[in-house]
């Protein structure tokens, strides 16, 4: 490709499609060849792709990446019309170049190798699919400084940022899982690269290229996070504190906290109580509290429609990988707060806003959880009179719900996704704590041992729906577009479903998504009027 020399450009994108496929329905999909690089993500269901022989079960939020000339056929069941978003386009680079013109060739090596990428569609990118799908339809050569934009956005989030993005073998988190739960043990670069079957220079070099620490910066990263959590929330000596963080003397401590933070421990345990909060999770915690950040992570924002009024003014950011510097601006804050399933990069991007600190998420009671905050914020006094208070809201949630709690009849929490999918949460997510730990409401049998025994989540087929169902089933979906309405429809004209107790009697009860994402503090109370208005009878708006 040439062009001549007056406005020259690193790389020049060209799109070559952009638009949804529909598979399904009665189509009978043949092999295709892939003509140039080629994402597909489906909308809103499972899809079935045959690579070269080889099927892959494609999920909604998942990314498929197809190199060219790679033969391929989307499947879907016959009965149901399953729309994917498919974008493909080529990128030339600069080659060469002279006074009369510019030189581009393809460039193919940039893109990743076939398969699902690590990387998960964001609002943004689900805006930038969109975006191209309706300029495609248009003019393209109208647009092309637009589509040039566009590609070049998508590009680097999506291509880009898979050379950053965590790994997802399941070895890399079983090791992560492994620090995290021994960090107060000795733990040495030998150790685990034995334990990943690496020898110990090529572990190093490859735990910096996939966490962007080297593995005794991490270490040591983690340990200060765990002591900053102690040093606010506690009177422990620092000599105590080091012994819970897997350090062997106060000093040593102290020497690695300078390092890592710029102050010593006692200096940071001096500081002002933080008014400039930046938060990533634990809302309804800090809301609870009195305490309003300054800015929360994009999509916590946006799951917690319940908070939004005490929310009015706070600026939100979107955290893919890292995102740009400029994007920092004005975010400058007194205290990170953090959740610990964070990646190490994202963890890495945290620590230029201020001083950070992590907390394990979806772990503790919920109200303890809330005593940790007061201690951590210096608003214990505040965190005890909102528990009282919510005894109280609880108080009378159970008067109102006497009959059923002596029913003994059983009332359980289900989550569709749009995969079709179905969750059943343990005590931590979803409003289950208002349920069966505070109004003492009766869960399924099957979901007694098979999630609340076990404390953990679990994913069960429509097929398994019968045995785990409740007398009261709470039916949580999101609220996006028209999932709600189709969902219900859907399960208007499910036989399993229609079969249920629940369903028979009108006792299914549909809670959005956005509103029951996060159940902790404030947005716990709220899930509970909506709750007992719900088994009471009252229609919600």
């Amino acid at each position: 490709m040439k062009l001549s020399n007056n406005n020259p450009v690193h790389r020049i994108y060209l799109l070559k499609e952009a638009g949804k496929r529909q598979c399904g329905g009665g189509h009978i999909n043949k092999p295709q060849i892939a003509q140039s690089p080629l994402f597909l993500t489906p909308i809103e269901a499972i899809v079935q792709i045959t690579i070269e022989g080889e099927t892959v079960a494609l999920k909604n939020g998942e990314i498929l990446f197809l190199s060219t000339g790679v033969t391929y056929q989307i499947d879907a069941p016959l009965e149901t019309v399953i729309s994917v978003l498919a974008i493909s386009y080529e990128v030339y680079g600069l080659s060469n170049s002279t006074e009369q013109e510019l030189v581009y060739g393809l460039c193919r090596e940039i893109f990743p190798v076939n398969g699902i990428l690590p990387i998960r569609t964001t609002n943004k990118i689900t805006r930038l699919f969109s975006e191209l799908e309706d300029v495609a339809a248009n003019n393209l050569e109208a647009q092309a400084d637009r589509i040039q934009s566009l590609l070049y956005q998508l590009h680097q989030l999506v291509v880009e940022a898979d050379a950053e993005a965590d790994i997802t073998d399941s070895s890399y988190f079983r090791m992560l899982a492994y620090i995290h739960q021994n960090f107060q043990r000795e733990i040495t670069r030998e150790m685990m690269s034995r334990m990943m079957g690496f020898n110990p220079r090529y572990f190093s070099v490859w735990f910096r290229k996939q966490t962007g620490w080297s593995f005794t910066e991490y270490v040591a990263h983690l340990r200060v996070n765990k002591a900053k959590k102690h040093l606010m929330s506690s009177k422990a000596t620092i000599q105590e504190i080091s012994q819970k963080v897997g350090y062997t003397d106060g000093l040593y401590l102290s020497r690695k906290f300078k390092q890592v933070t710029g102050m010593t421990p006692t200096e940071f345990r001096l500081r002002p109580k933080p008014k400039r909060i930046v938060a990533l999770q634990f809302l309804g915690d800090l809301l609870a509290l009195g305490v309003k950040p300054v800015a929360v992570e994009e999509d916590v924002m946006n799951y917690s429609l319940l908070l939004l009024p005490e929310l009015a003014g706070v600026r939100s950011f979107e955290l893919q990988g890292c995102p740009a510097e400029a994007d920092w601006s004005g975010l400058e804050a007194d205290l990170v707060i953090a959740p610990t399933y964070l990646s190490p990069r994202q963890l890495k991007c945290m620590e230029k806003l201020g001083p950070l600190v992590t907390v394990e998420c979806d772990k503790m009671d919920r109200l303890e959880q809330i005593r940790l905050f007061g201690r951590l914020l210096g608003e214990e006094e505040r965190a005890e009179a909102w528990i009282r208070h919510y005894h109280l809201k609880i108080d009378l949630a159970k008067q109102r719900l006497s009959s059923l709690i002596e029913s003994g009849e059983t009332v359980a929490v289900y989550e569709i996704r749009q995969d079709n999918s179905i969750y059943i949460w343990n005590y931590t997510a979803r409003g289950v704590y208002n349920l069966y730990l505070m109004l003492g409401l009766t869960p399924p049998d099957k979901v007694r041992s098979d999630v609340l025994e076990r404390d953990d989540h679990l994913c069960i087929s429509l097929s398994e729906l019968p045995i785990y169902a409740a007398d009261h089933m709470f039916v949580v979906v999101s609220g996006q577009e028209d999932w709600m309405s189709r969902t219900r429809k859907r399960i208007s004209k499910s036989a399993v479903w229609r079969n249920l107790p629940a369903f028979r009697n009108e006792r299914i009860y549909y809670l959005k998504l956005e509103e029951f994402w996060g159940s902790e503090g404030l947005a716990l109370e709220r899930q509970l009027e909506i709750q007992t208005d719900l088994l009471t009878g009252h229609k919600l708006s």
